[in-house]
């Protein structure tokens, strides 16, 4: 039984640790993509797929992971970059969002890189909905001739749901309260345990120095463990009226 409930105190602090690193992460590709709405950790970006615009290349619901670039980088027809896109909502408001589409066209004015993108499965370009974009909108790469990022099948989907609200609040939040529940229970055992061996051994302390015999020690012992256990029970008494 004890090695039991070892091994179920070692589950649940992994599965605690877990949930730590995961509400980590969470938390700080939130904080790395609220400026350009992808997130920028340690020289890569990380984009979740909404749509199936990319396919067969990628699919909706994947996770891209590719370079993060500086302004004033170059880019080359064919290359598939990341860039920052907007949209409006159904509430009116528009929110930040980063595509990931194939270069295919570039044009030079007045020393000024232009460059108009395609997902590869649209049949028309992003003429309009993103006009012609510079490398200052450009966030990162995810393919070029010497470069081909990572992607994760179904993780996208993943991350989506962990930062919507309920994602988070069933994954992250449920857990922790359930942990906490957990370890005041466990906590409160503990004490009534220490409790417990301190009386019986303040009981046998008592009944040595009246140098009692073993059956009156015995008895000592029974009639102080009955006394404490009827004050545990009136107090749990007093406590339920109190509620009621």
């Amino acid at each position: 039984m004890k090695v039991f409930k070892k091994v179920i105190n070692i589950v649940i602090d992994v599965l605690v640790v877990l949930i730590l690193l995961v509400s980590a992460l969470i938390l700080t590709l939130s904080l790395a993509s609220q400026d350009t709405g992808s997130p920028n950790l340690l020289g890569y970006t990380l984009n979740a797929i909404q749509t199936g615009s990319m396919e067969p290349e990628f699919y909706a619901g994947d996770l891209l992971i590719g370079k993060s670039m500086d302004v004033g980088e170059t880019y080359n027809k064919g290359d598939i970059v990341f860039f920052e896109s907007s949209y409006k909502g159904e509430d009116g408001i528009e929110y930040k969002m980063v595509k990931c589409h194939r270069i295919i066209k570039i044009k030079d004015e007045d020393g000024v890189k232009y460059y108009l993108t395609r997902g590869d499965n649209n049949a028309a370009s992003d003429a309009k909905t993103d006009g012609w974009i510079t490398d200052g909108k450009i966030v990162g790469i995810y393919q070029t001739s010497d470069y081909q990022g990572k992607k994760l099948s179904g993780f996208g989907s993943v991350i989506d749901y962990l930062q919507s609200f309920w994602g988070f609040f069933f994954v992250i939040v449920l857990p922790m309260i359930l942990f906490f529940i957990y370890e005041l229970v466990r906590v409160i055992r503990n004490v009534m345990a220490y409790t417990k061996e301190k009386a019986i051994a303040a009981a046998q302390e008592a009944a040595e120095n009246a140098e009692l015999s073993e059956e009156q020690k015995q008895k000592a012992i029974e009639e102080y463990l009955a006394s404490q256990k009827a004050k545990e029970e009136s107090s749990k008494e007093e406590n339920s009226n109190d509620q009621e």
